[in-house]
């Protein structure tokens, strides 16, 4: 007993037909766009995630301003809280960002690398160096830092008298950049 096979006739073969040239160019247009928004919306991402971790040192930074000065206010030594504002606010911090640089006087700031803090002693400023510019408009063109100063807070109480005293509230971490970023 043998399995004989039918023979095929040239109407019954199929023909296999592959994609045309306009229907791959099609698809790849398509995938290009849709990569090129993908892209796009990843460096989005990248300058906002930048832009949180920087806010959210900045507040570490604020947070160890209060206390020590509360630490200063407690202790009744109200008179060594204007030297605060002149010192490195990091210092304050029970632990220095990973991508602190340490305490420069920068007379190129380009030459050092973007996404990292430094204090400029010079100036007595906490800087931040942006790193992913693409959504970050400075006020002053090809000023990609942000910058920081401590300002000493004063308060005004009046006395029974009628005489107003002025006294210490605390030490700030103001902006000193005006910038905008999306």
């Amino acid at each position: 007993m043998s399995i004989t096979q039918p023979s095929l006739s040239a109407n019954d073969t199929k023909t296999v037909r592959g994609f045309t040239l306009l229907e791959l160019i099609v698809v790849i247009c398509l995938v290009a766009i849709l990569g090129a928004t993908a892209l796009d919306r990843l460096f989005w991402y990248q300058g906002q995630a930048e832009k949180a971790s920087m806010d959210y040192t900045a507040t570490m930074i604020k947070s160890g301003l209060w206390m020590s000065t509360a630490n200063l206010m407690m202790a009744n030594r109200n008179a060594d809280i204007p030297t605060l504002a002149a010192q490195n606010p990091i210092n304050l911090l029970a632990q220095k960002p990973e991508n602190y640089l340490g305490e420069l006087n920068p007379d190129n700031i380009g030459s050092l690398a973007s996404g990292n803090w430094f204090y400029d002693h010079a100036k007595h400023q906490v800087v931040y160096i942006v790193e992913y510019r693409q959504n970050f408009t400075p006020d002053i063109a090809g000023d990609y830092t942000v910058k920081y100063g401590m300002q000493v807070l004063y308060g005004e109480m009046e006395l029974a008298s009628g005489n107003k005293v002025s006294y210490i509230t605390g030490v700030a971490l103001v902006p000193l950049s005006k910038y905008s970023w999306y």
